[in-house]
C-alpha cells in the first residue's frame, strides 16, 4: 500500500460556507441516547440501590397520594411472578444484589419488628406497592435534613390490616401518636436504632416511612394539595408507555433530580432549560432474554422551546463492522450539538462544555469547530468503538461518522486540520489508498499511527482516532452492524422512523476496560453488576411537540445450571 505525503493547501476562508443562522422556533431537547439510557435505567436501578381489589389502569395507585414534587417514584407490581422471572437471569452477584435490594423494607424494617412481607402485608395489600423519594421542602426542612423514602401501600382488606400489621406491629414497640390535620399517626424506636412512622388514610392507603416529614406531606397530599397524578401530562406521558406486563413504573422530576445529580456547574440558560423539561417516566418488562424499558421525557406545558419532531435517523450504521464494541448514532449532529452547547439534560451524564472545547480547540489549533465542521454536519451521524485487525488483536479505534450537506466545505475544513496538526504538532500527515478510497493518516515520530479520516461514499465522512480501523470502515463491511444477531436483538423497536440508537456489547467493554491502561476503571461493584449484562440497546423518536419516546432492551446473562 503506497502512501505519498500531502501538503494541504490553505483553505481559501472566502469559500467557506457562511449561512445565515436559520430562524428555528423549535429545538429538540432530547437527551442524548447514551443519556437517555443513563436517566432511565440508572434512575430505577439506583432506587432500589438506596434503598374488591381497585384497578390502576396506567396510572400507579399511588401516584393519587405521592406529593407532585416528589424526586423519583417506583411502583412495582407484587402480583403474579414476574420478579421471580429475573431470578433466571444473572450472575451469583447481581442475583444476591437484586435479591437484597428488593427485601430492603422486609430486612430493614419488618424483619426487626418480627414481620414480614408474607404474613404480614400480603394478606391485606392491594397488588402494588410505591416507593419514592422526597426531598426536603422548605416546610420540612427542620424535621428532614436529606431526601427520605416513602412507602405507600394500597389497602385491599381493612380488617386484615389490622389484625396482622397494625395491631401487632404497635403491640411490639413502644409506640407514640398524634394526630395531624385529623390523620393519626403512629411512630415508634426500631431495633434498628431509627425511628419510624406510619399512617393510614381513609382505611384506603397505609404510609410508612423513617421520618416524620414525610409523612404530614403525604396526608397533605391526601387532604387536597397537588399529587404526582397532578403533574403536567403525567397522565398523558403514562398512556404512552403502559403495558399490562409491566412489572415497574417509574417516574423521575427532571429539575429535582438534576439538582441532586449535576457534577458541574449550570450556567443559567442550561438551567432554564432544564427546569423546561418536566419529568421522564418508564415501564419496566421482564423479556424473554432480559429487561425491556419503555421511556417516555417530557416538556412543560409552559417551555418555550418545543420539539422538532424529525426522525431522520436511518442507516448510518450500516457502515460500521458487526463486531462493533459500542456506538450511538443521531439524525442530525449539527442540531444535537447546538441543544448541547444551550444546555440540555446530557450534561448532567456527560459534563462537557461544546463552547469551552471549542475555544481550547481554536487555540491550540487555530480551527473553529463549529464554524468549519458543524455548519456541514446537518445529517445523520455516528460515534463508535471498533476493535482493529491487527495480529494481536488487543487494539480499538474510535470512529466517528457524519453525512456532509457540502463535501467541498467539509474537505476545506478537513485540510485546514491537516495542516494544522503538521505545522502546530510535527505530525506527518500522508495519504494512502484503502479499499480504492484516498485516506488521509496522521503519524507522530517514529511514525505512529493514531488518526485517519476520508470518505466512505460521497457524503459520509469519517475520522478514526486510535488503532487503526480504516481497513475496517473500507471496503464497505461484508457484515455490517445491522445485520448482526446482537444488534437487532437490542435495538428492535417499533419507533419506526426513529431518530438514532446506542448500543454496548457489554463483556467485550469490560474486558477493554480491563485491559487497556488508558481507559478509566470501573468500581468493582460497578463491574460485578455489569457482569450480568450481555448487551444493551437504545432507539428513540420525538414523539410530538412536547415529548421523545425511548425503547431501551437490556440482555441479561441467564443463570448458569449448577
Amino acid at each position: 500500500m503506497s502512501e505519498r505525503p500531502t501538503r494541504p493547501t490553505r483553505p481559501n476562508r472566502s469559500k467557506l460556507a457562511k449561512r445565515k443562522p436559520q430562524k428555528n422556533q423549535s429545538r429538540t431537547l432530547m437527551l442524548t441516547l447514551g443519556g437517555a439510557a443513563l436517566l432511565v435505567v440508572g434512575g430505577t436501578l439506583a432506587f432500589f440501590l438506596l434503598q374488591g381489589e381497585e384497578k390502576a389502569g396506567p396510572l400507579p395507585l399511588g401516584s393519587k397520594v405521592v406529593p407532585r414534587d416528589v424526586m423519583l417514584s417506583v411502583t412495582l407490581n407484587t402480583g403474579g411472578n414476574q420478579w421471580q422471572q429475573i431470578a433466571q437471569f444473572g450472575t451469583p452477584d447481581t442475583q444476591k444484589t437484586l435479591q437484597d435490594r428488593l427485601q430492603q423494607l422486609e430486612t430493614d424494617v419488618l424483619k426487626p419488628n418480627g414481620l414480614s412481607y408474607k404474613a404480614n402485608i400480603q394478606p391485606w395489600a392491594a397488588n402494588q406497592l410505591t416507593m419514592a423519594l422526597l426531598p426536603p421542602t422548605v416546610e420540612s426542612v427542620e424535621e428532614q435534613s436529606q431526601q427520605a423514602t416513602i412507602w405507600i401501600v394500597p389497602i385491599r382488606d381493612q380488617g386484615q390490616f389490622e389484625k396482622v400489621f397494625q395491631n401487632k406491629l404497635t403491640a411490639a414497640n413502644s409506640t407514640d401518636t398524634r394526630t395531624y390535620k385529623e390523620t393519626k399517626v403512629y411512630e415508634f424506636d426500631a431495633e434498628d436504632g431509627k425511628r419510624y412512622g406510619f399512617a393510614t388514610l381513609d382505611n384506603r392507603w397505609l404510609v410508612f416511612t423513617s421520618a416524620d416529614a414525610p409523612i404530614n406531606a403525604v396526608i397533605d397530599t391526601h387532604k387536597g394539595k397537588p399529587a404526582l397524578a397532578d403533574v403536567p401530562r403525567y397522565q398523558e406521558a403514562l398512556k404512552e408507555i403502559e403495558n399490562d406486563a409491566a412489572i415497574a413504573k417509574v417516574y423521575i422530576n427532571v429539575p429535582i433530580a438534576a439538582a441532586q445529580m449535576s457534577r458541574v456547574p449550570l450556567s443559567p440558560a442550561s438551567q432554564e432549560r432544564i427546569q423546561s423539561v418536566q419529568g421522564i417516566g418508564s415501564t419496566l418488562m421482564v423479556v424473554n432474554d432480559g429487561i425491556q424499558f419503555k421511556a417516555i421525557s417530557w416538556l412543560k406545558p409552559d417551555a418555550k422551546d418545543t420539539l422538532e419532531t424529525k426522525n431522520e435517523a436511518k442507516d448510518i450504521a450500516k457502515h460500521l463492522p458487526d463486531d462493533t464494541l459500542l456506538m450511538t448514532s443521531g439524525g442530525n449532529f449539527q442540531q444535537v450539538w447546538r441543544d448541547y452547547a444551550q444546555g440540555n439534560l446530557a450534561k448532567l451524564v456527560f459534563p462537557l462544555n461544546p463552547k469551552a472545547w471549542n475555544d481550547d480547540l481554536s487555540k491550540r489549533t487555530g480551527i473553529d469547530f463549529n464554524n468549519q465542521f458543524v455548519s456541514w454536519m446537518d445529517g445523520e451521524f455516528s460515534t463508535a468503538i471498533i476493535p482493529a485487525q491487527t495480529k494481536d488483536k488487543k487494539g480499538v479505534g474510535i470512529v466517528f461518522l457524519a453525512k456532509a450537506k457540502d463535501r467541498t466545505t467539509a474537505n476545506q475544513a478537513f485540510r485546514a486540520l491537516d495542516e494544522a496538526m503538521r505545522d502546530r504538532f510535527n505530525f506527518l500527515v500522508t495519504e494512502s489508498k484503502v479499499g480504492k478510497k484516498t485516506v488521509t493518516n496522521w503519524k507522530v515520530p517514529p511514525g505512529l499511527p493514531i488518526a485517519s479520516h476520508g470518505w466512505l461514499d460521497n457524503d459520509v465522512a469519517f475520522f478514526t482516532l486510535g488503532a487503526p480501523i480504516a481497513n475496517r470502515l473500507l471496503p464497505a463491511p461484508k457484515t455490517n452492524l445491522t445485520q448482526a444477531a446482537s444488534f437487532k436483538g437490542a435495538t428492535t423497536s417499533d419507533l419506526d422512523p426513529n431518530n438514532g440508537n446506542f448500543y454496548i456489547d457489554m463483556p467485550r467493554m469490560l474486558g477493554l476496560l480491563d485491559t487497556n491502561p488508558l481507559l478509566p476503571k470501573l468500581t468493582p461493584d460497578t463491574t460485578k453488576f455489569m457482569q450480568g449484562i450481555e448487551t444493551i440497546g437504545v432507539t428513540t423518536a420525538i414523539n410530538n411537540e412536547w415529548s421523545t419516546r425511548y425503547d431501551i432492551h437490556v440482555k441479561l446473562k441467564k443463570k448458569k445450571e449448577s
